[in-house]
């Protein structure tokens, strides 16, 4: 079966065993992400995306801290607090890797606003 096929058989809710992907992003585990949990090489996962915000880190306005902070975690929850999904719209060309494999994501992996402040 081809991809017009799937598309079409997707289209209709009727794709059987076959998965449609829709896109050519690369996919990341947790695993490899937590790889990158440092200031010098920092990703952080964002609303079902990987971000490499190393460079941006460092024009944060609000300090370069806020976000390292992040580093190797899933900072949506963090993110929301203060932004919409809306901001990642400006870094997301430069910035971002490519999707996270959400079934990788562990209660360890996610960062939220209560456990922020008190490491702050």
């Amino acid at each position: 079966m081809d991809d017009q096929m799937a598309y079409a058989l997707a289209e209709m809710g009727d794709f059987g065993d076959y998965i449609v992907v829709q896109s050519e992003e690369k996919v990341f585990s947790m695993e490899e992400v937590a790889l990158h949990s440092s200031p010098e090489d920092c990703w952080v996962v964002l609303h079902g995306r990987v971000y490499d915000l190393t460079k941006f880190a460092m024009g944060h306005v609000g300090g370069s801290k806020l976000i390292t902070d992040l580093a190797g975690k899933d900072g949506t929850q963090v993110f929301e607090a203060s932004h919409g999904e809306n901001v990642l719209n400006s870094v997301r060309m430069d910035c971002c890797l490519g999707l996270i494999d959400v079934s990788t994501i562990m209660d360890e992996h996610r960062i939220s606003p209560t456990f922020r402040e008190r490491i702050a």
